[in-house]
């Protein structure tokens, strides 16, 4: 089983396969507003299409694995998933509007306005829409964010003898850092802004990120492989910076297959950005109706705490959590200097910024 950091690695052929033959996209101007239709004829018509095609969606992220099950059980609907990047999701959509084969993505929070920009995307509001808040959701429903991260590491304290929990131990550490493809990887994105924010900058002044991330390459010290949990499991890795919600999810996985291994998780204490994913639905969706009733179950109680399941924490604060559930997230004590990331456009500005100097001013530090 392979694990998807930052959502980027595609397998094989994936992109562009055919999911499900001869479905056609639909056509816009013949498109009904989803927002316009009845929870009672969405699931009546969904039943019919009998079929959900996700992206980025996979069954080792977030639990979306138990979501699908139910959804399938509930509903009848047929699911398969083909793993991307945000970036590779949305583009997907665009070349596909013709013929296309996939209904919803789930996004990183900065790529929700791009959709928009794109034009890529139905809107559709749930029926709990009012308990989502404003900022976690686009007016017209064109995206919404259905539970958030927040930025953490895991920490291979067989390899690494120092404590760390946050920017400046692990600075001043020897770790090598694993933090995935920046250049496509949402996750990996706000790994380099959470720097930014730790280290006196922020989406405005990304220097001391790059300036930090710049030494770690020159110093060998930066991870030029994907995470994978192999790797994970033969010790090959030192510090994965990465969404708490993963953290903790790799972290019991690689307790399972290696139970000797002495992992720690921790929020970073300094930077301790916290940010979402957005649900969306393609513009050219072959099967709209089972898109929105997925969306209907994603933001229902049952879906959220799905997500819960999956270490990750439900967007709808009005969700009370079982104590058994909160008792496997890393403790509330560390997430007392989150920074909620609020601001979409200006994080869609950082993000753009982040992966273009990136790819010209880090990789070809890395060799």
């Amino acid at each position: 089983m392979k694990f998807k950091l930052g959502k980027w690695i595609v397998c094989a052929g994936c992109a562009l396969s055919v999911l499900l033959t001869g479905c056609a996209g639909t056509n816009p101007d013949e498109a009904v507003d989803l927002r316009q239709v009845s929870l009672e004829v969405i699931t009546e018509k969904a039943r019919e299409e009998g079929q959900i095609a996700s992206v980025g969606m996979p069954d080792d992220w977030a639990n979306w694995k138990e979501s699908w099950a139910s959804i399938t059980e509930k509903y009848g609907l047929a699911h398969e998933d083909a793993d991307m990047s945000s970036a590779e999701e949305l583009s997907l959509f665009e070349a596909e509007k013709d013929a296309a084969t996939k209904d919803i993505g789930d996004v990183g929070q900065a790529f929700g306005p791009t959709a928009v920009e794109m034009g890529v995307v139905q809107p559709y509001k749930a029926s709990t829409w009012e308990s989502i808040p404003d900022w976690a959701k686009d007016p017209e429903g064109n995206w919404t964010i259905s539970y958030v991260g927040t930025m953490s590491c895991l920490v291979n304290q067989g390899r690494v003898k120092d404590e760390i929990t946050s920017w400046q131990s692990l600075g001043s550490s020897d770790a090598v850092v694993t933090v995935g493809d920046v250049v496509r990887g949402a996750s990996s994105q706000m790994a380099v802004l959470s720097c930014a924010y730790a280290l006196g900058g922020g989406p405005d002044n990304l220097d001391p990120a790059f300036d930090f991330f710049k030494q770690l390459a020159q110093e060998g010290r930066l991870d030029a492989g994907s995470y994978s949990q192999e790797r994970m499991d033969r010790g090959e890795i030192d510090v994965l910076l990465t969404w708490d919600y993963l953290t903790l999810q790799y972290r019991d996985l690689t307790l399972k297959s290696v139970p000797e291994a002495n992992l720690s998780c921790h929020v970073m204490q300094d930077g301790a950005v916290q940010s979402g994913y957005c649900l969306v639905i393609n513009k050219y969706a072959p099967h709209p109706y089972s898109a929105a009733l997925t969306v209907e179950y994603l933001l229902s109680d049952q879906g959220q705490l799905d997500r819960a399941r999956g270490y990750a924490r439900p967007i709808r604060s009005d969700v009370e959590l079982p104590a058994e559930l909160a008792s496997k997230m890393i403790s509330d004590e560390e997430y007392h200097k989150t920074i909620p990331l609020t601001d979409n456009d200006t994080i869609s500005e950082a993000c753009a910024e982040i992966a273009s100097r990136w790819e010209e001013e880090v990789i070809p530090l890395m060799g």
